[in-house]
């Protein structure tokens, strides 16, 4: 079997992830292909003494052009050995056994998602606009940080799409491709993978909200994915709730008649409630009175992203 890995600039991150591939128990002949894309940092001069140390099979692959997450993999499984190709990410650590419990729900499936949860040492740094990912059931995701396909699963469906111009539903597309084609997924909850928890901050999030137009083409490739939809056309509830802020709020400062101001009160409350619900509280309950209105401002430019990527897609999506 061969684990795939994907990598940009995160250097400081490599040794970790080759020492926990390394310590995983169960499996023989364990290969790692690591594929660097163009990384501008140490990325080349790590690689290269992790190679010439580490106890298992370490292949290095380097591109002197980026072209992203999905052509980096494609890259990475196409000149792999295994039968069996795992997928995990540089900021991720998978727990001993994970590869193992992976390949053990192969015999029944082509295709296995593991569990993924927040890095236990790191849920200190979780707050409204940190990023990790966390997976506990097959939801329909199928997020390449945890990920094992059958090689003729891949080979079929020609592998992960390289027209996503950001890391973003390249790896949902894979799957549901996969499922289309008639191959069987499953869900493996004790192959287990820690993933880093970025902490919050505002302006990362913000730059980070460009990504999300990944999913209006995964929408546009697969329709039958737009029931999960919120609605049936926003691709989350706080897009419809931020538009509805945007409207009433316009409506009343243009005419402060006491029906819009109303309305406008109504749209801030849903609003700030949805963002209670939806996001990991700050340290300080004080400081929700900045988070909620920040907050507002990267669901409108989110909402900008997905409607500019509905029209360059012709897929109704909000």
């Amino acid at each position: 079997m061969s684990v795939v890995v994907a990598t940009r600039n995160r250097a400081h991150l490599l040794p970790r992830l080759v020492a926990a591939l390394a310590a995983q128990t169960g499996v023989d002949g364990l290969e790692v292909v690591v594929v660097d894309d163009a990384s501008t940092d140490d990325t080349p001069a790590v690689l290269e003494r992790l190679a010439g140390s580490a106890s298992i099979r370490l292949v290095t692959r380097r591109r002197e052009i980026a072209g992203g997450a999905a052509t980096a993999r494609n890259d990475g499984w196409r000149s792999a050995v295994g039968d069996v190709v795992l997928f995990t990410d540089d900021d991720c650590v998978p727990q001993p056994g994970w590869a193992a419990r992976l390949v053990a729900e192969l015999d029944e499936a082509d295709v296995v998602q593991g569990r993924t949860v927040p890095a236990p040492g790191q849920t200190q740094d979780l707050g409204p606009f940190s990023h990790t990912i966390e997976v506990t059931s097959e939801a329909g995701e199928y997020e390449t940080c945890n990920m094992a396909y059958r090689r003729p699963v891949l080979e079929a469906v020609g592998g992960f799409g390289e027209e996503f111009r950001y890391p973003y539903g390249e790896d949902t597309d894979l799957a549901w491709r996969a499922k289309a084609a008639g191959f069987r997924t499953a869900f493996a909850a004790e192959a287990v993978v820690h993933h880093d928890v970025r902490p919050s901050h505002f302006g990362t999030y913000l730059r980070d909200r460009r990504r999300r137009e990944g999913m209006v083409l995964t929408m546009r490739n697969h329709p039958n994915l737009r029931r999960r939809l919120w609605g049936g056309l926003f691709l989350h509830p706080s897009h419809a709730a931020a538009l509805s802020v945007a409207v009433t709020g316009v409506a009343a400062a243009r005419q402060r008649t006491p029906v819009r101001m109303a309305m406008a009160a109504a749209s801030g409350g849903w609003y700030a409630w949805n963002c209670r619900q939806t996001r990991p509280r700050p340290r300080r309950r004080v400081a929700w009175l900045g988070v909620v209105p920040a907050a507002l401002v990267a669901d409108l430019y989110e909402t900008a992203v997905v409607v500019r990527a509905a029209i360059r897609y012709r897929t109704p999506v909000v």
